[in-house]
């Protein structure tokens, strides 16, 4: 059997990881990555911005459920190496910077690689996919560079793609300079001036990242941030208590109303008993995906609509660390959070002039500035994706968006659902794309449970189909 996985971020090397422990004699593994810095580590643990810390401490970062310690043990052990990133000693409770985690994760490869069966390959293939096409039972991947491989079966780990533009009239500013399009580079920091004022667009944790980056480079300028509702995330607090109380009513799994009362009120009773918001949105995280397949249509996107910006500032939060940081730059006026829509930008002589319509406001008003980053998270609509590969399983009815446009649609075991609405045999994906049919599949826990579970189908399904051959 001969595997390929596209994408070696976090989602295709956990895959990888559970495979190669897995495999019998006779497999094949396949890694494609055409960034050789990225590979073993994506967009999220490969970046160089001075100030990206985890956002959950180390003592729940292990890449394997049943072994809840394992980053944290290999992080004690490897501390030594790391003396300018990490206190000494590291303590569970650190948030440690994403580069560190990414060793983690190329680290735990290189072990499964070294203790796989004898008979088990394992090829780093350093091109872009291209195109997945159907040949046989399998499929042929192609790559850059006219690189052709066989599959049996094919895995799509693509991770996040950049955010989308805003509409805007002047869409001709999208190619300035003055406009970076992927927050999570580097380089959309250099050459910034101490002084230069500087606009985020969209509140998240990604924006959290670039404020304490812009701190850590000594940028003394003016910082806006404009979100729709001009939220933050909120601080993680490492002495959460588990909440054991957490009962579902019926109702809660019927409408978005119904489940947003529920919370509220299940939050009233914890803090009563001396637990916090966070122990119940905590307890209530791995019945996300039950609830939300549940919900019809239509409260899908009463939720999306109305009660998706404060559910994400409450689930995705920042350590706190950050937030003090944040509540000290706006306190000295040179953070300035608004809750405003971007109507339009233009490039001037001296950087950019954008419009801005505050929340609840009619009149607009304008904020010069030398930089635009958008901030505003990952491209979810698929169709909207501008990646060969993408748009060649959309154009070949491969695969589809869901109805939401979150990401693609899936069968619950994570097999691609075509055109025609039928599962795809062979052809599996993981972790963002499954946004449409979870909503909760973004973070290391959800995506560590999806890798697993996905490796040990792939295998039992090519056990099977050899046992079919034998027999005939």
């Amino acid at each position: 059997m001969t595997i390929a996985i596209i994408g070696a971020g976090l989602s295709g090397t956990l895959t990888a990881i559970h495979l190669l422990k897995h495999a019998a004699s006779g497999t094949t593994i396949y890694l494609i990555e055409p960034d050789r810095y990225r590979m073993h580590r994506g967009v999220a643990y490969s970046s160089q911005l001075p100030f990206q810390p985890l956002n959950v401490p180390a003592s729940t970062m292990s890449l394997f459920a049943d072994e809840p310690l394992d980053f944290f043990n290999w992080l004690t052990e490897h501390a030594y190496l790391y003396k300018r990133q990490l206190s000494q000693p590291v303590q569970a409770t650190d948030f440690i910077p994403r580069t560190v985690f990414g060793d983690y994760l190329k680290a735990r490869l290189q072990e499964a690689e070294a203790g796989a069966a004898l008979g088990v390959g394992f090829v780093r293939v350093y091109e872009e996919a291209l195109s997945v096409s159907r040949q046989g039972r399998g499929f042929t991947v192609s790559c850059s560079n006219q690189c052709m491989l066989s599959a049996n079966k094919v895995v799509l780990a693509m991770g996040n793609f950049p955010p989308a533009p805003l509409p805007i009239p002047n869409t001709h500013f999208y190619r300035s300079q003055c406009y970076v399009a992927s927050p999570w580079s580097a380089k959309g920091l250099n050459g910034l001036q101490a002084q230069e004022p500087l606009l985020l667009i969209g509140s998240s944790l990604t924006m959290v990242d670039l404020v304490g980056s812009l701190q850590a480079q000594g940028h003394k300028g003016k910082v806006y941030v404009v979100s729709r509702h001009g939220l933050l995330p909120q601080p993680f607090d490492v002495g959460t208590r588990p909440y054991p109380n957490l009962a579902i009513p019926t109702a809660a799994y019927l409408s978005a109303l119904s489940l947003f009362r529920f919370v509220r009120e299940e939050i009233k009773r914890a803090e009563a008993e001396g637990y916090t918001w966070r122990s119940v949105l905590d307890a209530l995280r791995d019945d996300i995906p039950v609830l939300w397949q549940a919900l019809p249509l239509k409260e899908k996107k009463t939720f999306l609509r109305h009660v998706r910006p404060y559910w994400e500032v409450h689930r995705h939060r920042m350590p706190a660390a950050s937030a003090a940081l944040l509540q000290e730059l706006q306190a000295n006026g040179q953070l300035e959070v608004i809750a405003a829509a971007v109507v339009d930008m233009h490039e001037t002589e001296n950087g950019t002039r954008v419009t801005i319509r505050r929340r609840h406001h009619q009149e607009t008003e304008e904020i010069e500035v030398g930089r635009v980053i958008n901030c505003t998270g990952p491209q979810c609509d698929y169709t909207q994706v501008k990646v060969p590969l993408v748009q060649q399983l959309l154009t070949d009815g491969m695969a589809q968006p869901d109805v939401l446009y979150l990401g693609l649609k899936t069968t619950p075991g994570g097999k691609l659902i075509d055109a025609e609405g039928k599962p795809v045999r062979g052809l599996f994906t993981l972790g963002p794309p499954r946004k449409g049919m979870l909503f909760e599949s973004t973070a290391l826990r959800e995506i560590r449970q999806q890798a697993k579970a996905l490796a040990h189908r792939i295998i039992r399904e090519g056990k099977a189909t050899l046992e079919i051959a034998d027999k005939s």
